[in-house]
């Protein structure tokens, strides 16, 4: 049965979907199958893997909330190492509306039930949620198992990290299982001393909740998005690769 991760934050613009393209990328290195679902309407993961969800018969919007296709069906292979994406696009907004409509406790299952159907199928499923904890991002979170929140080495950024713990807080009332995976820093500028105090500041506030690697900002991580692959295929060798490969591995560790 698969481990089931979210990736959230609150606060937009910190690195989720780049987290989930480059850590699903390391995972499905090592041989692992894994299944990335974009659940964010604006399809940011599909437009990362060059997956045009607008010409796609169907998208994870039918597969989860329409009675056919199932999930299992939309889903597409991306990249050389067997990574495969269940895309997404705008009409994922109106999941909101269905989502408002329903009592909480099938609000909470909808998502969950979508994933099992096709759990049995992976090692991993790494849902990209949207920012904010709005209906669907909260029914997403009912899916997982774990989460995981990149965080941006920001003073700004570091006031949405609080309010992601006491979302998570209550969430786990209602799924139980949830617990976070871990906090990945992100984009750290390494000349700044800003960046470092953050670090500290964070490692501080959270402990062993922090990952160990921090991924710093680098232009291949760009580069590699541009060529819609993970920076594992794209530069195999670069610091930062390996840098995903060492998440991958604490990951792995605190599974």
């Amino acid at each position: 049965m698969a481990r089931i991760i979210g990736v959230a934050n609150q606060k937009g613009g910190v690195g989720k979907t780049t987290t989930v393209a480059n850590v699903g990328g390391a995972l499905a290195e090592t041989g692992e199958r894994v299944l990335l679902i974009d659940l964010d309407p604006r399809g940011d993961l599909s437009s990362y893997f060059g997956v045009d969800a607008s010409e796609a018969e169907a998208t994870v919007y039918e597969g989860i909330f329409g009675e056919e296709p199932g999930l299992g069906d939309v889903v597409v292979q991306v990249g050389e190492s067997g990574l495969r994406v269940a895309p997404a696009d705008m009409d994922l907004a109106g999941a909101a509306l269905l989502l408002g409509e329903m009592e909480f406790a099938q609000r909470q299952g909808v998502v969950r039930g979508a994933i099992a159907e096709v759990a049995e199928d992976y090692d991993f499923v790494l849902i990209d949620l949207a920012p904010g904890l709005e209906l669907l991002s909260v029914a997403g979170l009912g899916a997982a198992d774990e989460v995981i929140v990149p965080q941006q080495c920001s003073f700004l950024a570091l006031h949405g990290l609080r309010q992601v713990e006491a979302s998570i807080t209550r969430l786990q009332e209602a799924n139980p299982r949830l617990k976070v995976c871990g906090i990945l820093l992100t984009m750290q500028d390494r000349r700044t001393v800003h960046h470092r105090e953050v670090i500290a500041m964070v490692r501080e506030g959270f402990g062993e909740l922090v990952f160990k690697t921090v991924i710093p900002q680098t232009i291949r991580v760009q580069d590699a998005a541009i060529a819609h692959q993970p920076i594992t295929e794209y530069d195999p060798r670069s610091e930062v690769a390996e840098l995903y490969r060492a998440v991958v591995r604490e990951v792995l560790e605190r599974g």
